[in-house]
């Protein structure tokens, strides 16, 4: 109600009861219900006030109110991840047959090496390039094949323009990618059971992932996820040393099998390379 409103109707009660006498007790009996009405209005505001304090009192002890009610539609509540969760699916993430792809920094004593790996899970076939820097000018690519139990490597040194190509039996064995990051390897890593521990979820170039560490006695082993199909996105390794830190990071990234993805797997030598011969290699591949 409105003051001008108020006030017209208070102007027109008084004009219309001008005539009439109030009996004697009137002001008696309006003076008590006045005082009723103010005690029920202070014992109702002291019900609220209490009840307030209660809920917070409850909520600084932990108890634990009612939940509201699920409105129909409204999303799941988020899972709670533990570090072990993490890891088996990390581990199950891995079982694909997928081509690898890894950018690789490596940095010792001052120096810092970058390169591009791409490996072939299911042949074991690799390619290797080493660059001067990320984006800059390729020094040397490498190429390794597996065909009936044989390796062949080349080796193109752009800088004299002259590549190698060598020969040898396997045995038996299987080449594999850079150390740290193959599939087998962040499968061991993953299945070491305690160390690990769950950093948390972050944004990592936009992406959002999950972040496990796990410390060492003289550095570190940290690991990213994606956070919804747990596909490793980097691992950085960190050595600390009397000469220095030396830090190994690669970031991964996993294609389907394809004729596109084996692309870079196909042996490059660009015209007028010229080959040299090199001295018969013994020892491990």
């Amino acid at each position: 109600m409105n003051i001008d409103l108020e006030d017209e109707l208070a102007t027109g009660m008084r004009e219309h009861t001008a005539d009439l006498k109030p009996s004697a007790d009137l002001l008696d009996r309006a003076a008590r219900r006045n005082r009723r009405r103010t005690a029920a209005m202070a014992s109702g505001t002291g019900v609220f006030a209490l009840a307030a304090v209660v809920a917070v009192a409850m909520t600084a002890l932990g108890g634990t109110p009612a939940a509201p009610p699920v409105e129909p539609g409204a999303p799941p509540a988020p899972e709670l991840l533990t570090v072990a969760m993490v890891q088996e699916r990390a581990v199950a993430a891995l079982a694909a047959d997928d081509v690898q792809h890894i950018v690789q920094t490596v940095t010792y004593r001052g120096t810092t090496d970058h390169g591009e790996w791409w490996f072939d899970q299911v042949t074991g076939d690799s390619h290797i390039t080493h660059l001067q820097a990320p984006g800059g000018a390729v020094q040397m690519d490498l190429w390794q094949l597996v065909r009936d139990d044989k390796l062949t490597m080349t080796q193109v040194f752009h800088g004299d323009r002259s590549y190698v190509v060598h020969e040898r039996p396997l045995d038996g064995q299987h080449p594999v990618g850079p150390a740290g990051s193959t599939p087998d390897e962040l499968r061991a890593a993953l299945r070491r059971g305690e160390g690990y521990t769950l950093v948390g979820p972050e944004d990592l170039d936009g992406r959002a992932v999950l972040h496990l560490r796990y410390d060492f006695e003289d550095g570190t082993d940290e690991l990213w996820v994606d956070a919804q199909t747990y596909r490793a996105v980097r691992r950085e390794t960190v050595k600390h040393t009397p000469d220095g830190d030396s830090r190994n990071r690669m970031d991964f990234t996993w294609q389907a099998r394809d004729a596109e993805s084996l692309k870079p797997l196909a042996v490059k030598v660009p015209d007028g390379y010229t080959q040299r011969e090199l001295p018969p290699i013994d020892g491990p591949v």
